[in-house]
């Protein structure tokens, strides 16, 4: 997955990762961000930003919030924070994406409009892309890139404005490694079919 470089606000230039944290003596995992305003040479830890997470990604907000998504199963976890990633408001779900505990990824694609990639299912299986026009407050329009067995998932933009989707497919078990590469044309097509 990506980490997250912030391009707006009194924190453009920080570097940002979310982390899943082990609480001591549980098999339970919180979600934290680990930041840097020095490129790196030096990091520090937010508050909490998801109780009972796992795998978690960041996007930055057009109005320079940050937006985190949060592994768990049934309902995708969310929360933001207003701050640079310090400090984080009540966390919520988002019930539209009930969907299997898997890692995934977010992706800014212009001013008004979000994607993300998660399997779109209760099982490993049917990793899909949903789209958010509204800064990540719900997702729709789910397309399938690959109905069978699949898990994790990553997306980039690439500099001709296509999104490349990198999957794992585990057909049988055995993973493969699938990239995927799509425009938003072809996005919006799959949806209104």
């Amino acid at each position: 997955g990506n980490g997250l470089c912030l391009k707006h606000g009194s924190h453009a230039g920080r570097i940002l990762f979310a982390a899943a944290v082990l609480r001591e003596g549980e098999y339970v995992s919180d979600n934290y961000v680990v930041y840097s305003d020095d490129n790196g040479y030096t990091w520090q830890r937010s508050e909490m930003a998801f109780r009972g997470g796992d795998e978690a990604k960041l996007v930055e907000l057009a109005d320079g919030r940050i937006l985190i998504s949060v592994r768990r199963s049934g309902a995708r976890g969310c929360n933001i924070s207003s701050d640079g990633g310090h400090s984080w408001r009540t966390q919520g779900t988002w019930p539209e994406m009930t969907v299997n505990a898997c890692n995934g990824e977010m992706l800014r694609i212009d001013d008004t409009t979000l994607l993300h990639s998660i399997p779109n299912s209760t099982e490993r299986r049917n990793v899909s892309v949903f789209t958010s026009n509204d800064e990540g407050t719900s997702w729709h329009s789910p397309v399938s890139l690959f109905e069978g067995p699949s898990v994790y998932s990553s997306m980039t933009l690439l500099p001709d404005g296509t999104i490349g989707a990198y999957i794992e497919r585990n057909p049988g078990g055995a993973c493969e490694l699938w990239y995927y590469r799509f425009n938003m044309l072809w996005l919006k097509q799959q949806q209104d079919k």
